[in-house]
């Protein structure tokens, strides 16, 4: 039988909101984060981000039921493809929240990529062989993507924010309430996970320290092929119309020029694996 919880003050235990609640609750001798997926935001905003997603950028839809589907769909796929999420308590309820419009999930408090590769007391040298050690676990799991045509098992919000490094040395990651849809374009949904994780690396170490990760990249990442697509698909896209698209967006959009804009580290990618 389902074990049913309430909490009548829930927002005492409010972590953030954003599209939903995020509620770091006590749970069986200790802690559990309650994930509610609809009230932060208004009806037309919902729908306003789900008519982009889905038309624009061939992805899920922001809808509350949506999110919660597909961030739960996506974590089975993960699991079953052996990369590691949050355990979910599904044989939960909780009083008060509508069923199907929130999740109970495992607490995990270890440090996140974005916090650890920013922090200047740790040795570059460490946080180097941390990178080293992830980059076959991420080449695995966008091989697998493109193998089996899962465009679930691709990172929408992949960044430095969204994996955890754990204490048996393997990554945790999450925050999957967006998906991509086409299996057909998951060769493209995979560079564009790989340019916003080295886009987000290069803001969380810096100027200073970018080129020596980027070179570590070149050198440890499984698959240079892979990883140039990054550059392909944003300067050589096979449309014509998708290449004029691009061409147009770096030019025209100031935001584009910028040291870290995915446009400068796919050509800096690029040259690093060609110069290699």
């Amino acid at each position: 039988m389902a074990e049913v919880v309430r909490y009548d003050n829930i927002m005492q235990y409010l972590l953030r909101k954003n599209g939903n609640y995020l509620f770091k609750v006590p749970f069986r001798d200790g802690w559990a984060v309650l994930k509610n997926y609809q009230g932060s935001r208004s009806q037309f905003a919902y729908m306003k981000k789900s008519v982009t997603n889905i038309l624009y950028y061939n992805q899920t839809s922001f809808m509350p039921k949506g999110r919660y589907t597909t961030e739960l769909g996506c974590m089975r796929v993960w699991r079953e493809a052996g990369v590691r999420v949050f355990d979910i308590y599904e044989d939960v309820i909780v009083e008060g929240l509508q069923e199907g419009f929130y999740a109970m999930f495992e607490y995990v408090d270890k440090p996140r990529f974005a916090i650890y590769f920013a922090d200047k007391s740790v040795p570059l040298e460490e946080k180097l062989e941390v990178w080293r050690r992830f980059l076959p676990v991420w080449h695995r799991r966008l091989a697998l993507a493109i193998e089996r045509r899962e465009a679930r098992l691709i990172h929408e919000n992949g960044d430095m924010k969204h994996v955890m490094i754990m204490p048996d040395g393997d990554f945790l990651f999450f925050d999957f309430e967006m998906a991509y849809r086409s299996p057909n374009r998951v060769p493209e949904f995979v560079a564009h996970e790989i340019l916003a994780y080295l886009k987000s690396l290069c803001k969380t170490v810096g100027r200073d320290q970018w080129p020596v990760f980027m070179k570590e990249t070149v050198l440890h990442f499984p698959d240079r092929k892979l990883l140039r697509s990054a550059y392909e698909f944003q300067f050589e896209h096979a449309n014509p119309f998708m290449r004029l698209a691009r061409l147009l967006d770096r030019t025209l959009r100031l935001k584009n020029r910028k040291y870290f804009s995915k446009y400068n580290v796919a050509r800096r990618l690029r040259d690093m694996i060609d110069a290699a």
